[in-house]
């Protein structure tokens, strides 16, 4: 037994809408919204789909990233999420961010009075979306925030509503009323207060277009002009002791459950060890795919790694022949990374690149995205694996590792 395991810390430390939680009796087989429905009683977060399809149970996970120097805020399914894997990290649900009690956030306001929430089940989850993506762009654009909403469904009051309400936080909205009260101004109006005249799209569609009609189509139903200013300079802080504490990203945490232990190494040597004395472990890093074989095909792994921390496995690095992307990437992040290459290189280079953020946008939903991994996707070697028959074509180079074998390369092709 190697002299680290003797320097491991077992108790999960992670926050919930601000208040520090520390817990040291943790099962790893535990997601957090089952931790945040039974243990803290946040019962706005909802089980819906249990795996990752609907996003009734989307709530914010926040994260100090030291390299970058600023806090990331990422959409997650709840329901997949393990609670252990929250150490270091701040997580809101929707009880975090506003109340009938005390008062609602304009994202909760405004979905309301535009009529997008009829049995309310799955709002919760469509307000985390949008609230998240406002934490990382307080000015969106409309195809922001389509992005942003791939993994939430309504199932009765349908998306229009919901829409409707929210791109009033978009700079789109913004520009076209800029410019609608300038039609006014100049004394450009058909009386029903568009500034298109015979050609509004009230006089056509009764209210109703493809594209969602013009900027005072929904008057009728709704007064945006009451709607609650937002600020961004008025949301919470990130916790402080996450910002300056860096210890919880250099812990090696071990917890142990009835039925699973939880690893979570941050050198690759350390997880090189774990593999080889356990070597039907999984790793997880979303846990997207594993999540789901527990739940629906009752699948028991006495042991968990969590490869998080280790910098060989979350890093982007660009190389001669086109980049190194480490296995516990997430897939949004290696889409960003993709994009950057993309801008920077010329065309003939990043043609797979071009083709595999094509892929990235049909793949999954964006919490999926945010969370699960490029090895988890290769490993899993599933018919239905998106980005595999684009990385076979392009004869993408697999670095493998272990301890007794060392490193290894495997190039990826259809035969």
């Amino acid at each position: 037994m190697r002299e680290y395991i003797l320097k491991t810390e077992s108790t999960l430390t992670f926050y919930v809408n601000g208040r520090k939680v520390v817990d040291n009796n943790v099962d790893p087989e535990w997601t957090l919204l089952y931790y945040l429905r039974n243990k803290l009683r946040l019962c706005g977060t909802k089980l819906g789909c249990s795996e990752g399809g609907c996003g009734a149970c989307t709530v914010m996970v926040s994260r100090y990233d030291r390299v970058k120097g600023k806090v990331i805020h990422l959409a997650i399914n709840a329901c997949l999420a393990p609670v252990a894997s929250m150490h270091g990290l701040a997580v809101t649900t929707v009880e975090g961010i506003g109340s009938t009690k005390t008062h609602l956030h304009p994202v909760q306001k405004r979905i309301a009075e535009a009529h997008g929430s009829q049995c309310g089940f799955c709002t919760p989850g469509i307000v985390m979306s949008m609230y998240t993506l406002l934490r990382n762009l307080p000015k969106p654009k409309m195809k922001d925030m389509e992005i942003a909403f791939q993994g939430n469904l309504c199932r009765c009051t349908g998306y229009r509503p919901i829409i409707e309400g929210f791109r009033s936080f978009t700079e789109d909205w913004e520009q076209s009323q800029a410019m609608y009260n300038n039609h006014l101004n100049n004394g450009i109006s058909n009386g029903n207060g568009c500034a298109k005249g015979d050609q509004c799209c009230k006089n056509k569609f009764n209210g109703v277009t493809a594209n969602g009609g013009c900027t005072e189509d929904q008057a009728v139903l709704f007064s945006k002009t009451e709607y609650t200013p937002y600020d961004p300079s008025q949301e919470p802080i990130f916790p402080p002791e996450l910002r300056m504490n860096s210890s919880f990203d250099s812990q090696f945490l071990v917890i142990k459950g009835k039925r699973a232990t939880w690893y979570r190494p941050t050198k690759l040597e350390d997880l090189l060890y774990l593999k080889s004395e356990y070597p039907h472990a999984r790793i997880i890093v979303g846990n997207t795919e594993v999540g789901v074989e527990m739940k629906f095909k009752n699948m028991i792994y006495p042991v968990l790694i969590q490869p998080n921390q280790i910098l060989e496995l979350t890093s982007v690095a660009t190389c001669s022949s086109g980049l190194r992307i480490g296995a516990a990437v997430t897939l949004n992040d290696m889409q960003q990374a993709l994009r950057n290459d993309i801008e920077s290189q010329p065309e003939h280079k990043t043609r797979i690149f071009v083709a595999i953020v094509n892929m990235l946008h049909w793949f999954a939903g964006k919490q999926i995205r945010n969370v699960g991994a490029v090895g988890g996707n290769i490993m899993t070697s599933s018919p239905i694996s998106d980005l595999n028959p684009i990385f076979n074509a392009a004869g993408c180079q697999l670095e493998l590792h272990s301890k007794e074998n060392g490193i290894r390369y495997v190039t990826m092709d259809h035969t």
